[in-house]
């Protein structure tokens, strides 16, 4: 086949893009939001209770229901952790003239955006809530976040006339037009080399906030991934600008976005010096930050972080862990009000909800999270909350018949996102417990990514797209942060299992992007810098004989844990002839002979990792 043919295609998301713009023009600006009264908000959900918009699931069904009566779709993309989601609903959608349009001129389609990340993905506007306009074949017309009640009545005036007048209509017909796309055709693709990854580092860096902290400007969220490759380099060289930048975004972030009063971090702040919080916390966003806080306490020796990781392990393990199953809970909602209470009064107050859904990929990171973290402060009962987390995704969420888990129970919803986080959870469990049950089922699941996930353009795409999808969700996308993330465990896994054909599957991930691409990621390639240092270098492996194989009560096993070196993965065996522990040090050079003291492994994993051994 040829680059011009290769090159011709239907278009897509960048075609309806195209209309997007017309219509951003066509319909101006919207209005700031307005901060209603609780008085207000109570008075709007009554009134709304009268004027139900009938909401549909996305499906087959409701886009044929647009078709058949020639109406556009308006797609809601909501949360239940979403403040201004509420807001939405309570002010706009509870409009009576609002909903007798929504429900006479549109068919409404609502999709939360947690159990459909796959939609999320394709179709938010920047924000949540997001309101899509959409064609009965799911291409995008216009879109916005919150839209307030008086903007939402001039918006879909605007786009019912643009409809009727057939100017939608005839823009999506040119969209759909088969393009001949030269530039792209014959452009020469520029792989990334190991000076382009160091380029990707410096930007990373330069996004750091040296005034307050953190990477990149307002609205400001934690940046977990930024914070751990800071940390992985200040091992390598000990640059006191970067332990300098993670101890000013850690306080920083502390001072502004932890809840002081219950422990737990609050999902972003407003303002670029972490002062005005967004109240929602994120099991996810906790996770990282958990993570961040052990890592750092271990690596430039801050025992004040201890404290904080310990509030935000408890504040997990007590609000969003389900104690019977084991599993994670993904969220629990903002509520400004609650939160502003003073600590005595709170617990009078009604707690913000829990959003009590439990999604595969997160409670996949909570597993590898709290056993990694858990072995480095020496707390069993952390380990032992990752691995009721992956007991729980073993046997609700596996799905036998294609050897991956699925999104969540009872969906049939195959995200690569969960399958890679899944990897790095089963990769953290083998090292505390060798079993061939944890070598068979990450072996099943690595042959099933490449079978169900690989990418036509390389690497590996973002979803199982089924035979019936609609819009947008027709191709795969690919992610350069999931697949590098997937890359790195890959080289991990394959040190631990010997299958050494492993890392070039993982190699062949990294290049598959393009330089310009991964440049384009700013701060967010910090997970490509990580991998591109583990698959090119390959992994470090550890491994630990021991009179008796409890990973946890080992000194050897734990030196190599707690040393924080993203190429190294420890793992124990029992040896009865063995009369005290030993490590022996492996990488593509070789191994070491028997290492019996802490001090030396430590010294022959950072002269490994250091390229010397």
């Amino acid at each position: 086949m040829s680059n011009s043919q290769c090159a011709r295609r239907k278009c897509s998301a960048p075609c309806s893009a195209l209309v997007r713009e017309h219509f951003d023009t066509f319909l101006g600006p919207l209005a700031v939001p307005r901060r209603e009264s609780v008085q207000e908000l109570g008075q709007m959900a009554k009134e709304a209770e009268s004027q139900p918009i009938g909401w549909m699931e996305w499906s087959k069904e409701a886009f044929e229901k647009a078709r058949t009566e020639g109406k556009l779709v308006l797609l809601d993309l909501t949360a239940s952790w979403c403040h201004w989601c509420h807001v939405m609903d309570e002010t706009t959608y509870s409009d009576p003239e609002v909903a007798r349009t929504i429900r006479s001129q549109f068919v409404p389609i609502r999709v939360d955006i947690d159990s459909r990340r796959d939609i999320s993905e394709r179709y938010n506007r920047g924000g949540f809530p997001t309101t899509a306009f959409l064609s009965d074949m799911g291409e995008s017309v216009w879109g916005a976040t919150y839209i307030p009640a008086a903007d939402m009545k001039r918006v879909m005036d605007s786009i019912l006339k643009a409809k009727a007048s057939g100017e939608i209509d005839s823009a999506l017909e040119r969209a759909r037009m088969p393009y001949l796309d030269l530039a792209r055709a014959t452009k020469k693709r520029e792989e990334p080399d190991s000076e382009a990854v160091a380029d990707a580092f410096e930007e990373v860096f330069a996004a750091y906030d040296v005034d307050h902290g953190g990477f990149g400007s307002e609205p400001k969220f934690p940046q977990p991934d930024a914070v751990d490759l800071l940390l992985y380099r200040y091992s390598e060289n000990s640059d006191p600008e970067l332990s300098e930048a993670v101890i000013h975004t850690l306080d920083s972030m502390a001072e502004g976005i932890y809840d002081k009063a219950e422990g737990g971090l609050f999902r972003y702040s407003v303002t670029a010096n972490w002062k005005v919080p967004h109240y929602e916390k994120m099991l996810e966003t906790n996770l990282g930050w958990l993570r961040n806080l052990v890592h750092a306490g271990a690596v430039l020796a801050e025992k004040r972080y201890e404290a904080l990781a310990e509030g935000t392990a408890q504040y997990l393990l007590s609000k969003l862990r389900d104690k019977s199953s084991g599993a994670f809970f993904g969220s629990q909602d903002a509520d400004e009000d609650y939160y502003r209470l003073p600590e005595k009064d709170r617990t009078r107050a009604r707690a913000p909800s829990i959003d009590r859904a439990v999604y595969a990929g997160w409670n996949a990171e909570a597993a590898s999270t709290f056993i990694e973290v858990g072995a480095a402060v020496g707390r069993r009962d952390w380990v032992d909350a990752g691995r009721g987390a992956l007991r729980h995704l073993s046997s609700a969420l596996w799905a036998e018949q294609m050897s991956l888990v699925r999104h969540a129970e009872g969906q049939e919803l195959y995200l690569f996102e969960d399958q890679v986080h899944v990897l790095r959870a089963i990769v953290s469990m083998i090292q505390l417990s060798p079993d061939e049950e944890h070598f068979g089922l990450a072996d099943r699941l690595v042959d099933s990514v490449e079978k169900h996930f690989a990418h036509p353009d390389g690497g590996y795409g973002d979803v199982v797209v089924p035979e019936d999808a609609i819009g947008d969700l027709r191709e795969a996308r690919r992610s350069l942060i999931l697949n590098a993330k997937w890359a790195e465990s890959l080289a991990l896994y394959s040190g631990l299992s010997g299958r050494a054909e492993l890392v070039d599957k993982a190699r062949k991930a990294l290049i598959s992007f393009s330089r310009k691409e991964v440049e384009a990621y700013g701060v967010f390639a910090s997970s490509y810098v990580t991998a591109w240092a583990v698959v090119n270098n390959g992994p470090i492996v550890v491994d630990v004989h021991a009179p008796f194989a409890d990973a946890l009560s080992d000194p050897l096993w734990l030196a190599a844990k707690r040393a924080f070196l993203p190429r190294t993965v420890a793992v124990i065996s029992g040896d009865c002839q063995a009369d005290e522990s030993y490590a022996v040090v492996c990488t593509s050079k070789g191994c070491s002979q028997k290492i019996a003291s802490q001090q030396d492994l430590f010294k022959r994993i950072s002269s490994s990792q250091a390229g010397q051994g």
